[in-house]
């Protein structure tokens, strides 16, 4: 509790509340309230605590900058950074849940950094990825990073000129029917009509800069590849190297690899009952923190004792966020066996590349 409250600065009470949160999700690895109750405080009415977590979501006012610096502190890797961005949503009933991140890339995972939730369903807008953006910005600045990296859903041109005017770097996904001409000329075709001159697995830049429909002022080099099983991949980046964008691109993934372990294969964020969007945010924060505490315990595990157990297929048996996971919850459950080791895990929270320079 030391820690968080030397990084974090909360009352006692709530730093209290959020070091059991953050010894239970492994445990239990569910966002259900309820379940993370009982093992939360045994020597306490489990529906006291339960009705302590409510409170503690509907009423306490989080610091997200001081909370993201924290998380960054945590990245093990230094600026500049590959940023990316994405959106999840999963459904309560008949009401969606729907979350907008953006994490910094490492080693095939994202390490979360800001976030946002909507009041609404289906896809996000431009001011609503300004908004995460700027959240970020206040937490990272721009010559800190490589290159953001996005899918087809953040090619709105408001959003291209905002990170235009932040001086953001960018590689961003488009359609195949976007509009996409010569900055110099009057004149677009749709992108595809550019990339079917590529062969299976073949990529090709265009000559020199472009625009795409809808955000003219924003000049930009366009990528061009045809993937294995057919489709296009159209890349517009601003302030990187053409040359490595395709191999960039491929960390977008890396937040999708975030999202599966904050849901179905980690932290059961979809058992959650809570929908309200402040306290959706709220839960993402003791999350995301809770996630970066094991994802650390997992690169700390593979330094000590090699990484995963490949399959005959030849990936890894488990994730590196799995490996460390499991790794967790044995010293969280038999703390009273192992608490040198478990002592050893928390110094990752306060001194993380420390850490793992000497595991």
């Amino acid at each position: 509790m030391s820690v968080l409250s030397e990084k974090l600065g909360w009352n006692r009470a709530r730093l209290k509340l959020m070091a059991r949160l953050m010894r239970s999700l492994p445990i239990q690895t569910t966002t259900n309230l309820a379940q993370l109750a009982q093992v939360m405080k045994p020597q306490v009415n489990t529906d006291s605590t339960y009705r302590r977590l409510q409170r503690f979501f509907a009423g306490f006012a989080f610091g997200y900058e001081e909370l993201g610096k924290f998380l960054l502190e945590l990245v093990p890797t230094d600026p500049p950074y590959v940023v990316v961005i994405d959106r999840t949503e999963w459904h309560f009933g008949q009401t969606a849940v729907n979350v907008l991140m953006i994490g910094v890339a490492y080693e095939g995972i994202a390490f979360p950094i800001a976030w946002t939730t909507l009041d609404h369903g289906g896809g996000s807008g431009a001011d609503e990825h300004t908004e995460v953006l700027e959240q970020f910005l206040r937490v990272v600045q721009p010559d800190q990073i490589r290159a953001l990296v996005a899918d087809r859903e953040f090619t709105g041109s408001d959003f291209l000129e905002v990170l235009k005017e932040r001086k953001v770097p960018f590689m961003i996904r488009l359609k195949s029917d976007r509009r996409v001409g010569p900055a110099s000329e009057n004149w677009s075709l749709p992108a595809r009509m550019f990339a079917r001159t590529c062969g299976l697995q073949q990529s090709s830049l265009l000559g020199g800069r472009q625009v795409v429909g809808g955000a003219e002022t924003t000049e930009v080099r366009i990528g061009l590849k045809r993937l294995e099983d057919g489709p296009f991949l159209i890349l517009a980046s601003r302030g990187v190297d053409p040359e490595s964008m395709f191999e960039l691109y491929r960390q977008r993934w890396d937040i999708e690899t975030l999202f599966a372990a904050l849901k179905s294969r980690g932290f059961g964020l979809e058992a959650t009952h809570l929908t309200e969007p402040d306290r959706i945010r709220k839960l993402l924060g003791v999350l995301a923190l809770t996630y970066s505490w094991t994802l650390t315990s997992g690169l700390d595990r593979k330094r000590r004792e090699g990484p995963p157990r490949e399959c005959a297929n030849g990936y890894p048996e488990k994730s590196l966020f799995r490996y460390g996971l499991d790794r967790l919850r044995e010293l969280l459950v038999n703390w009273y066996q192992m608490r040198e080791e478990l002592n050893r895990c928390v110094q990752a929270l306060i001194a993380p590349r420390l850490f793992l320079s000497c595991s």
